[in-house]
């Protein structure tokens, strides 16, 4: 006999949501705020213990006890690893050790530095596929960072050059890549490099490139084997499925049910839901 677990609402659904900023979502109750909590314990910093929350969670979900320990906790100042801890208690939808996982994380960022900050900021947009946003914050923030913190600067710059090559400027994220390998030397760069190259260029016109340096022959045949790899593990997709059956639908004049979406419609279709991901990633 199977057995569910049911977990009981704590006040009510929001009518109007919070919008937590950094993480770019609507919040409707207080189990999603600490759902959010816990999955994304290592980005929570001082910008999540608002009074604009405080008054969410009392005029919205009806939260008065909860909002008032939370006023009293900002009013000493208390730490946000404090500030998480109490919601998730008062909620107590996760067991004990979550919640103090949860807190010992947040507590461990409070100690990073502000450009350590910035940049798991743009880490978690780069990582959700907001190429453009993260785009933005590395630039923002490699004008702040001391020349001479040379590690933290290359790691921008990687992460550019990926942030770049997700909207397919393989031309910019292969000079992103370069510079990453001039400042720390770490051969990743130069890999990334060459494969921004090969993925950006002309076949010939990469083959050229490689003839005339011989020095990255050894990591081209590297990179090539990488690019086949990426090439045979897009076969096994839905999209590759999915591109296969629509060139049979046309050669066979059918559609996706046997007669009456033609290919084109059914292409259009995927087009579109690809069209609509790459919007999200530019914003």
């Amino acid at each position: 006999m199977m057995s569910s677990q049911v977990i009981l609402g704590t006040g009510r659904r929001a009518e109007s949501p919070y919008y937590m900023e950094r993480f770019y979502v609507n919040l409707y109750s207080v189990e999603e705020l600490c759902f959010l909590f816990v999955d994304r314990a290592e980005l929570l910093d001082a910008e999540v213990a608002k009074r604009e929350l405080i008054r969410w969670l009392e005029e919205q979900c009806w939260l008065s006890d909860l909002a008032h320990t939370l006023d009293a906790l900002l009013n000493r100042r208390g730490s946000t690893a404090a500030f998480v801890g109490a919601i998730l208690e008062y909620v107590n939808i996760y067991p004990p050790d979550v919640i103090e996982r949860t807190e010992e994380i947040v507590r461990s960022n409070e100690g990073l530095n502000p450009h350590e900050r910035k940049k798991a900021k743009a880490d978690y947009m780069l990582g959700e596929k907001c190429y453009l946003a993260a785009f933005a914050q590395y630039r923002n923030l490699i004008c702040e960072v001391p020349e001479n913190e040379k590690l933290l600067l290359a790691k921008l710059y990687h992460n550019m050059g990926t942030a770049c090559a997700g909207m397919f400027l393989y031309g910019q994220a292969a000079d992103w890549f370069m510079k990453a390998y001039e400042t720390d030397g770490k051969r990743e760069g130069l890999m990334m490099y060459l494969a921004s190259l090969r993925m950006g260029q002309q076949e010939k016109a990469y083959i050229d490139y490689i003839a005339k340096h011989p020095e990255y022959h050894g990591l081209s045949l590297e990179v090539e084997r990488i690019v086949k790899q990426a090439e045979g593990s897009f076969e096994g997709t839905d999209e590759n499925r999915m591109l296969v059956t629509y060139q049979v639908m046309r050669e066979e004049g059918t559609g996706a049910l046997g007669g009456s979406a033609p290919y084109y419609e059914e292409i259009g279709k995927l087009t579109a839901g690809l069209k609509e991901s790459y919007r999200r990633s530019m914003r």
